[in-house]
This record gives C-alpha cells, structure tokens and sequence, in this order.
C-alpha cells in the first residue's frame, strides 16, 4: 500500500511540476485508481480542468478542488517536494494502475469468499475478468513509428484463422477479436459445418463450442462419424459394424489431440459464456445459435436480440476471442423461395444489428430448398478484409461431411466492362476534297 500511496504522490506531484504531462496522465487513469480523499479530488480537479480547456496549474487545481486554505497549499507544495522528476510520469502512473487493480481483485475475492448465490458470484467472476482484462491506454503512432511497424510486421507470419477449405483460407482473413456469423435454415448443415470448422482450429487452437440446443451426446456422435465418415444411422441405431469400429479407432488418437470443448449452454447469456470462455482461456468460442442465448433485456425481441449481438461483438473485440455465431434467417418472400435466390444480410433474423457488428458473415444454403439432399453452396455475404464470393460444396448427409464441390465452382464474375452492351460502329466514306487522316505526305 504504501508504494501505491507514493506513486499516487508522483504523479500528481509530476502534474503540479508540469502541466504538459496532464493530457497523457488523464488517459491513462482514472479517478478510481486514487484513494479516497485529498488525492482523488486534486486528480479530479485536473481532469475536470483539462476537460474544459481551462488553464491548469497548481492555483487553478486548488481552486477547483475548493480547498485553498494554507494545509492543503502546504500538501500541494510537499507533493512538487517530494517527486523527483517529471519525467518519469509514466513509470509512476503504471505503479498507480497496478496497484488499484490488485486492491479491487482483494475485495472482490473478500466478496467471494463470503459465500453469495452463485448469480451473484458469476457477477463477481464477471467483474475480475473485465479488471483484469483492463482498460488499454490509448496507442497513436507518427508516420515514421507506423512505417517500422509496418516493415516489423511484415517479417512476421500472420496468424489467420484456419478452416479447413481452401477457398476459406484464402479468402477470409478472420484474426483474434474478429465476429464471424454463419447464417442457415433449419437442416441446411449450419451445425455440422460449425462442427467441422471448429475440429479443424482446434488442432493449433483452444476451441470452445457452446450448444444452446444440442446436449453434448448428441454433438459428439455427430462429430466423431463425421470425422470417422461413420454412418450416422449406424451410430443412431447402435448397429455399428465391424469396419465403423475399425474407422472409429481409427480416428480416437487424432480426436485425443485436438483442443476442443462441447459445451452444453441452454439459458447461458453472453455474459454467462464470457465468463466461462475466459475462465478455459479459449481463442475460439463456436455459438450454436445467436437467437437461443438469455436476455434479461426487456422490450421487444428485436431489442433483445440486438443487445446479443453487441455484446458478442464487444466480447469478441474486448477479449480477443475468435466467435462465431450461428444465426437463423427469416424466412424468404414467396417471390424469392419461388425464384431460389439465395440468402441475403437482410434475411439475419430478428435484428439488422448482426450485420452490422460481425466482421464476417456467411451462409450455408441449399440449391434446392425443398431437396433435403441438396448440394450446398457457402456464400461469403460480408467480408470486411476480403472478397465476397460463393463455393459449391458436397454434403453427404448420412456421414455429416462437406467437401469442396470443384466441378460446380462458379467463374468469377466478369467485368462490367464487358457485361454493357456492344457499340455498334459504322463507316462513312470520306469525300473527295478531304484529307484522309494519317494518310502520309510527299516532299
């Protein structure tokens, strides 16, 4: 305690010795991190200050504090006294921070450990998660830092996620923090396709899947004989045969090694699968879907579902977690089903907020909705560090496996160019009299 009282000492000291420092100390901050008291105020009295433009200097804070009487000018003069040098600022403000955090993490664990309901201990955990999390300070960069960044980055692997098609990993460059929404109708393969993926990263990658519908059985039978390319029926009606054993074994080590959790999450609110996904310190959280997480929200459901999606984008950017939301679509206007047009952003059900916040979306969709059998078309609808596009894929529903369909790839599409309709062009002849152009001249 008494070094965090010494380094609340310093920098207000710094900020009394020079005022420039007020600025970068104010961002870095808060009045929270000061003990109660004279401290607090005087921090107080320069934010407050600086906010409104206002000159800023050892008058001018006492006087905003209301406290010019001779012990507290005589506590502002023993705090320029007392602090070495300015311009170690930030080394003290650091202190400062540290210090605040480790005393609200202590009263948070005394909370805990008085025993309360477990709402109001996942409220606790919630809040020491966030804490530790922290506040960032704020980056900026001049023109000649940004450019040896730029060239220090560009010696470095980036580390994209992966999902297992090329067509994918070309094209989506999704990172730590990004919201990817995976959009389908019911039966369209939206869950084994998540499945899929989220085996995949789990090879370099800790991998949560939270089932807001499926219990964990029932997931993992579908995933080991999608990955085993066990017949599901086999497994649904416990007729395994000889060769399903043998693939099954087969497959056992390789499951052994991937990273990947199947969580069952009926009523969880993203706040309950924050706390959870930062308790198994996950780099990728699967949500299936976005439309079954809890809401004690009140007011309509597209309120409701709106305030999902913020906060899944803010755990996403905050944490720097990979999610990625399953979603269902509403369902298409009778001109679009009898047309079979395929999903658009506007089709993401119940809010237009999740097209706003995800970085990605897809779509997974049948050519021909009415053919459960149908082969399926993955669409990229948004991508905000790529290019949109669709890929054909096979789906053989009985092993739950999607493949690359590569005789059903769809050309890129052609310039606008050559789409406008061709000029027609004509010839006149020239008159007698007149010059033909670039017709060559004597001497």
């Amino acid at each position: 305690m008494a070094d965090w009282y010494m380094a609340q000492d310093s920098v207000l000291g710094a900020m009394l010795i020079d005022q420039r420092i007020t600025g970068e100390v104010i961002a870095s901050l808060r009045a929270e991190d000061f003990d109660e008291g004279p401290r607090r105020e005087m921090f107080t009295a320069f934010r407050d200050l600086f906010l409104a433009g206002e000159t800023v200097d050892p008058v001018t804070v006492l006087h905003r504090m209301g406290r010019e009487d001779k012990a507290m000018r005589t506590y502002a003069a023993q705090l320029m006294e007392l602090t070495p040098t300015a311009n170690n600022f930030r080394e003290y403000a650091a202190i400062v921070r540290e210090e605040a955090k480790r005393g609200k993490l202590r009263a948070l664990g005394a909370a805990l450990a008085e025993g309360p309901d477990l709402e109001a201990a996942a409220g606790l955990v919630e809040e020491a998660a966030d804490l530790l999390a922290g506040r960032k300070r704020v980056r900026s960069s001049s023109m000649v830092e940004a450019i040896l960044d730029f060239y220090g980055r560009m010696e470095q692997k980036p580390d994209y996620l992966s999902w297992g098609l090329g067509f994918l990993d070309e094209g989506l460059y999704a990172h730590r923090g990004s919201f990817v929404v995976l959009g389908g109708r019911p039966s369209d393969g939206k869950t084994a396709f998540a499945l899929f993926t989220a085996y995949h990263q789990a090879k370099t990658m800790r991998v949560g899947f939270f089932s807001l519908e499926t219990d964990r059985e029932t997931l993992f039978d579908r995933l080991f004989g999608s990955i085993s390319r066990v017949s599901s029926k086999h497994i649904k009606r416990r007729e395994l045969t000889e060769d399903d054993y043998a693939a099954l074994a087969g497959k056992s080590r390789e499951m052994e090694g991937r990273d990947l959790h199947l969580i069952e999450a009926q009523g969880m609110t993203v706040q309950d699968i924050q706390a959870y996904a930062l308790a198994a310190r996950f780099d990728v959280i699967y949500i299936d879907y976005l439309q079954l997480i809890r809401t004690e929200r009140k007011g309509s459901r597209y309120d409701a579902v709106t305030q999902i999606s913020m906060d899944l984008h803010t755990l996403a950017g905050k944490h720097k977690i990979t999610v990625v939301a399953l979603s269902q679509l509403s369902r298409p206007g009778k001109e679009r089903e009898k047309k079979r047009l395929p999903p658009v952003l506007a089709d993401l059900r119940e809010s237009g907020q999740i097209e706003q916040d995800a970085d990605i979306v897809l779509f997974l969709y049948r050519d021909e909705p009415e053919a459960l059998r149908s082969p399926r078309t993955l669409a990229i609808a948004k991508n905000k560090e790529g290019e949109t596009g669709r890929v054909p894929l096979k789906f053989d529903g009985d092993t739950q496996t999607f493949r690359e369909d590569y005789n059903r790839m769809i050309p890129p599409a052609r310039s606008r160019a050559w789409e406008e309709a061709p000029v027609q062009v004509t010839f006149e002849e020239l008159p007698d009299d007149t010059e033909t152009p670039f017709e060559e001249k004597g001497d």
